[in-house]
């Protein structure tokens, strides 16, 4: 069984409460996206950089546990690093695709706005535990 939005937004109440959308969920690409809200707004009319930064933390940890194989496994980011390029105006995109599996994941994940172009780059390594198994009479 993969892994559905709706069990993402119910095991990751922020992801529900940012209202993200994943339009694509495979084991080499997740696709995750912010709507454009009065909210996520900073000075100058651009998404905040947190928002940016969550959009994209939130991708990368779906993306490594689509690659892992495992939907109940739990993901924890052990390091972000986060290029702006530009303001991010509108609908953001996230696309977030591995690099590396191993003991950890590495995940790169370009985001963009609603002219296409790319706003940040997000290079994420992440820890995938596999769930806990119950324990045995």
């Amino acid at each position: 069984m993969g892994i559905t939005p709706q069990m993402i937004r119910q095991l990751v109440p922020f992801a529900e409460f940012l209202e993200i959308d994943f339009p694509e969920l495979s084991p080499h690409l997740v696709v995750a996206q912010l709507a454009d809200r009065p909210e996520y707004g900073t000075i100058g009319g651009g998404v905040h950089g947190g928002a940016v930064m969550a959009l994209a933390d939130i991708a990368a940890a779906v993306m490594a546990v689509m690659a892992s194989g495992d939907p109940s496994a739990a993901p924890a980011t052990m390091q972000s690093s986060t290029n702006f390029l530009r303001p991010a105006r509108g609908i953001l995109r996230a696309e977030a695709e591995v690099t590396r599996t191993g003991r950890t994941t590495v995940v790169d994940v370009r985001v963009t706005d609603s002219s296409g172009e790319a706003c940040a780059v997000v290079r994420q390594i992440v820890s995938v535990k596999p769930a806990a198994q119950p324990a045995s009479i």
